[in-house]
């Protein structure tokens, strides 16, 4: 248990942290995200902050691989925001039923959810694409340098 938590937990939860404060402070200094038009739907792109999650991706992945992490576990801890908002995402949908039938009026939990799931390009895709690109690019850094078992005495 202590391993995944300094492998995986801790690198995963600071990426997280991360990226929300920076996508917060980048907002508060009156940057905004832009409107692209794709297909049917438009899509929030937000550069700056785009800009900074392969490198918050990387940091996770580099805390992940210093702690011992394997691969998996490494490119997990990189790309461990989107996941956390996919599951806050797709939890949506049962929290709002179970509440509407406690409640007995309707909530916009449903509403809120398949506007997020339906623009899901802009706050899934492509910032898990992101975080992923930095932890792919620590994870081939290390994986390249040898380790102390790998080497020979001769």
């Amino acid at each position: 248990m202590q391993k995944r938590v300094h492998q995986l937990w801790i690198p995963g939860f600071l990426t997280m942290a991360l990226s929300i404060v920076f996508l917060v402070t980048l907002q508060k200094l009156g940057f905004n995200a832009r409107m692209v038009s794709w297909r049917d739907s438009d899509i929030f792109f937000f550069a700056p902050w785009l800009v900074s999650l392969p490198f918050l991706g990387a940091l996770g992945a580099y805390i992940s691989s210093r702690a011992g992490g394997s691969r998996g576990t490494v490119l997990l801890a990189s790309i461990f925001p989107v996941l956390a908002l996919t599951a806050a995402f797709l939890l949506m949908f049962p929290i709002g039923f179970i509440t509407e039938r406690i409640i007995g009026r309707q909530v916009d939990f449903s509403n809120a959810a398949t506007t997020l799931l339906r623009d899901g390009t802009g706050w899934i895709l492509i910032p898990g694409a992101a975080l992923f690109v930095g932890g792919l690019l620590v994870h081939f850094l290390f994986s390249r340098r040898p380790s102390s078992q790998d080497t020979v005495i001769g």
